[in-house]
C-alpha cells in the first residue's frame, strides 16, 4: 500500500474542509494535502513548503493561513496522526 485511502484521508480532513471561513485558495490547500496524502500516503511537514503547495502560496500555510494559526496547527496534528495510523499499519 503506497497512498492512503482516499476514504480515510477525506475523513481526516472533513473538519478542514467544512470550514466555511476558508478561502478558496486555501480550501483548495487542502484538497491537494488530501491528493498527496492519497498518492503518496506519507508525507512530511516540510513538503507543505515546497511545490506544488508553494503554487498556492509562496510563504507556505503559515502564511496562507495568517489568522487562522489554529487551523495551521490542526493541520500538522492532522498529518501526525495520519502518519501514526498508517505506520501502525504498515507494522502489522
Amino acid at each position: 500500500m503506497i497512498g492512503m485511502d482516499g476514504t480515510a484521508a477525506q475523513a481526516a480532513f472533513t473538519e478542514f474542509l467544512n470550514d466555511r471561513n476558508l478561502n478558496a485558495q486555501q480550501t483548495r490547500f487542502l484538497e491537494m494535502v488530501i491528493d498527496q496524502m492519497t498518492a503518496r500516503g506519507v508525507m512530511k511537514d516540510s513538503a507543505l513548503y515546497e511545490a506544488p503547495f508553494s503554487q498556492l502560496h509562496a510563504g507556505g500555510p503559515d502564511e496562507l493561513f495568517t489568522g487562522k494559526e489554529t487551523v495551521v496547527d490542526s493541520l500538522f496534528a492532522t498529518l501526525g496522526v495520519a502518519h501514526s495510523g498508517l505506520s501502525s499499519a504498515a507494522n502489522r
